[in-house]
């Protein structure tokens, strides 16, 4: 592992590139069928979704969701609407299809025959298979037996643990000799899971961050700690949900703590989906809530009601609290005087009527703080949430007519904010889908949980109008088109101005074997900026503009995978003339044994981003439910190994060594107490699967 300079760094990505071209035509030749697995469709379809936000997606439940659907998987002959919908790689055009091909037809009576539901192509059943079954089973069949609970019930326990090689500011000594960090460089997370099928799950969780204390006179163990129960098909009880568990309902304006989508590749998919009650087994210390909840079933209709009481993190002082400290790190002494000083509690209900082809549903929470939540005076935070009582109320639908699926979700808060988010699914032929929606998120519309089609992470202060659309003219083709146009009639951090943007996104994809796919995308995004340094009275703002291009091609050989990826951006800030750049190229290389049970990726990237507007974002795989999407800025390379081993069925390894070097002539790493020594970082992480 040695530095890297700048004109070695050029030129290897410059012949990466080349490399990435030249690969194509051994690939077409030479490609084998290989087995897709179910964990390999999964962290495709993250890639797909996270790399294109910047917010940070909560993987675990993303991951044990998909994966609790391999282990049991969704009869596809009795599976509800609802459970349609939890599979994420589905349209919801998808899911109507296949509901009505079972109402016209009949039951499905073997994989070839999904085929014939329109919407559904070769790689949309690939994904389809792993997750889903076909067996001539009645609903309901299925009995709770105590005795087999006991005997066949799957236990699994978790052991992870992560560290840097490099000393972090924070570690080290100051000239009083007192240390920042008042815990060691050690990540340590322990997991226990049960499982029995799909009538009953448990699970603990405890976790201490790097820089968190684990034995000390402050703190005995481990920093976080969680644990729920979920309870499935009771008689007329559909759900019941005790310790942890998320909970959303219609398209999120009301209530949603759960993952969305959002704007990604998957462009019909733009609203949340998956609603209910659900366990919360991840390791992240915000969105999530803590009592209990129960849903019961009463013919056409589900009543949902549930109630959650926790300690928050918060600032607070004289019984205010500027905002609420999502991040879950304790590792200083002002860090460890905000953990649990907010008591939190929440209560609430939903209920829906499905018939069909129509559903609506009314969704109320209300949410009570003991101490009175007050952002500071900055005039972008004029309209936000102030107080220590909030109740929100929504109604949602939607509506199938045909071919067109409506749906939609308003709500209001206790002062008269409204939102409103409504939208129409088409697909005239099995070849072309296409969505609208508009929405309205008034200035003063505020709360605590909703999640839903946005520009920012923030439901309020915004209007929009998004256009997508889905085509397969060709065999093995599909292009992938949205166009976004929003408006903020109020300031925003960094926007002293009422301010507007657009954001467009178009990627073919081209997949003519199992074994082979590749896609090409293109994005534009424009959004006003403040201009820096502007010498005038009123505001100054800019449109700051941002071209990305990006090719990725996947292909296996024998026992090898291989992904070659391409990417670059220009960018021209607000006020400023000059278009920047930044470009990275990616080779990852896959191989499992033979003969012993092992596989091991390697991954080696390039990268020059002239400044932070240009940075990269690049999922990377990684350990079992963890990942890694780091960001790249500068001049540098990275490159990481991972290892799974499993000797048997019971007992599972996963290692993962990853290290960037920087060639930007840069002496420190990061800023703060996280700033390290030196232009180069190297991180570790080590997981153990028991299953007993």
């Amino acid at each position: 592992m040695f530095p890297v300079n700048l004109t070695y760094t050029r030129w290897l990505q410059k012949a990466l590139i080349a490399g990435v071209f030249c690969f194509v035509p051994i690939a077409l030749a030479d490609a084998q069928e290989p087995v897709s697995t179910a964990e390999q469709i999964i962290a495709d379809m993250f890639e797909q979704y996270a790399e294109e936000s910047e917010e940070e997606v909560d993987y675990e439940d993303f991951y044990s969701e998909l994966l609790f659907f391999y282990q049991y998987p969704i009869q596809l002959n009795t599976a509800t609407r609802e459970e349609l919908e939890r599979l994420p790689f589905l349209s919801a055009v998808q899911v109507e299809n296949i509901l009505a091909y079972r109402y016209y037809y009949g039951n499905i009576q073997t994989i070839y025959e999904l085929q014939l539901i329109e919407g559904l192509d070769m790689t949309d059943i690939r994904r389809l298979l792993p997750f889903t079954d076909i067996e001539q089973k009645q609903a309901g069949e299925q009995k709770w037996y105590w005795r087999e609970m006991l005997m066949y019930g799957k236990n699994e326990v978790l052991a992870r643990f992560d560290n840097s090689m490099e000393r972090k500011k924070g570690y080290l000594k100051d000239a009083s000799g007192a240390k920042a960090y008042s815990g060691n460089s050690l990540y340590h997370s322990l997991k226990y899971k049960y499982g029995y099928k799909n009538y009953l799950q448990a699970g603990l969780t405890a976790e201490k961050d790097a820089g968190e204390p684990f034995w000390s006179s402050e703190r005995k163990g481990y920093d976080f700690l969680s644990g729920y129960v979920r309870i499935n098909n009771v008689g007329r009880v559909k759900t019941v949900v005790l310790g942890d568990f998320r909970a959303s309902f219609g398209q999120g304006l009301t209530l949603r703590s759960d993952f969305v989508m959002g704007k990604s590749a998957y462009v019909l998919n733009v609203l949340p989906r998956n609603a209910g009650l659900k366990k919360y087994g991840s390791t992240g210390e915000a969105d999530y809530f803590r009592g209990a909840g129960v849903t019961v079933s009463l013919g056409k209709m589900e009543l949902t009601a549930f109630y959650s009481n926790k300690m928050i993190d918060g600032d607070t002082a004289d019984g205010k609290f500027p905002s609420i400290y999502k991040t879950g790190l304790h590792r200083t002494e002002s860090e460890l005087n905000k953990k649990q000083t907010v008591n939190h509690q929440l209560a609430g209900g939903n209920l829906t009527f499905t018939q069909n082809k129509f559903q609506i549903g009314a969704t109320l929470v209300h949410t009570r703080l003991n101490h009175r939540l007050t952002p500071d005076g900055s005039p972008y935070n004029r309209f936000y949430f102030s107080g220590n009582r909030q109740t929100t109320g929504g109604i949602h639908y939607r509506l199938r007519l045909h071919k067109l699926n409506f749906f939609g979700e308003s709500a209001v808060t206790a002062d008269g904010a409204f939102a409103t988010v409504n939208g129409a699914l088409y697909s005239p032929i099995s070849r072309l889908s296409l969505v609208a929606v508009y929405r309205y998120y008034a200035v003063g519309y505020d709360t605590f949980y909703a999640k839903s089609l946005s520009e920012t992470s923030r439901i309020n202060n915004e209007r929009g109008v998004y256009l997508g659309s889905e085509i397969r003219p060709f065999r093995y083709w599909k292009f992938s088109f949205y166009a976004d146009s929003f408006y903020f009639p109020w300031i925003k951090y960094g926007i002293d101005a009422p301010s507007s943007g657009n954001d467009v996104l178009l990627q073919a994809d081209y997949a003519p074997k199992r074994d082979l796919n590749m896609f090409w995308r293109f994005r534009y995004k424009s959004k006003m900026q403040n201009v820096s340094g502007a010498e005038t009275i009123l505001p100054s703002i800019a449109p700051n503009e941002k071209l990305s291009l990006r090719y990725n091609l996947n292909y296996t050989y024998h026992r090898f995978g291989f992904k070659n990826i391409v990417e670059g951006n220009v960018v021209k800030k607000a006020g400023n003339g000059r278009w920047t750049y930044g470009v990275n190229a990616i080779q990852d290389i896959s191989y499992s044994f033979a003969e012993i049970p092992l596989k091991m990726d390697f991954s080696f990237r390039v990268f020059d981003a002239e400044n932070y507007d240009n940075r990269i974002y690049a999922y990377e795989k990684d350990i079992l439910y963890a990942f890694s999407i780091p960001v790249y800025y500068g001049i540098g390379n990275r490159y990481y190994l991972t290892v799974r081993y499993e000797p048997n069925e019971n007992i599972s390894f996963w290692f993962k060594i990853a290290q960037t070097v920087y060639a930007d002539d840069r002496d420190v790493i990061g800023s703060g107490n996280e700033q390290i020594q030196g232009n180069r970082k190297t991180d570790i992480r080590f997981l153990l699967r028991w299953k007993l």
